[in-house]
């Protein structure tokens, strides 16, 4: 078994994306990750038989991609695990405080009604999926700490399921309550510990 360190201090200014202090290796990951896959949702959108954005909202859809798939692998970082659950440090701003609350972070994450009526989904069904998430981060907070991540992952599984065959978010957005719940309610809801880079 290996034995990596644990670290939970962090230095340097303040980072909601990656997570303050967060190595090149950690940047590169999410970044890259977020460019690759708002790239693939953008040539899936291009090369569907009726595109879902044309004009003005491909750059909506572009964001929502790296907004959502970017930080579903970003929030897995051990820079962010560290940020976001760390007392708020001297220095840091209301960004940081925002980012820190996970009720408050996943209250503002309106975005599956946003994207419902731009892209002609189902309005109610994200009305219905952005109420669930609220419940969902609010019973992962609820579960003693050593049962949140499998808690987590169970509610992630069953996003996965019901956006797919009880509440589709819309055509061309199939993508979005899985990566949603991983983006929020696995990665930013679950504490975890935040291993040091080896050097």
């Amino acid at each position: 078994m290996q034995i990596v360190p644990i670290e939970w201090n962090y230095t340097g200014s303040a980072d909601p994306l990656c997570g303050t202090g967060a190595t090149p290796a950690e940047r590169l990951l999410a970044y890259g990750m977020a460019t690759l896959f708002t790239g693939l949702v953008l040539v899936a959108n291009f090369y569907r038989d009726d595109p879902i954005a044309e004009g003005w909202s491909i750059a909506l859809l572009a964001f929502f991609a790296f907004d959502i798939i970017g930080g579903a692998v970003a929030n897995m970082l051990n820079s962010c695990k560290r940020f976001y659950h760390r007392t708020l440090q001297a220095g840091e701003g209301r960004g940081a405080r925002l980012a820190k609350n996970p009720t408050v972070f996943t209250a503002i994450h309106i975005h599956p009604i946003i994207a419902a009526y731009v892209f002609q989904g189902s309005v109610l069904n994200a009305f219905a999926w952005y109420i669930l998430l609220q419940i969902s981060v609010a019973v992962i907070l609820a579960l003693p700490l050593y049962l949140r991540r499998a808690a987590a992952t169970a509610i992630t599984v069953l996003a996965l399921l019901g956006s797919q065959l009880i509440l589709p978010l819309g055509a061309g957005l199939e993508w979005f309550i899985p990566c949603l719940y991983i983006k929020m309610v696995l990665g930013h809801a679950v504490q975890e510990e935040p291993y040091r880079a080896e050097n």
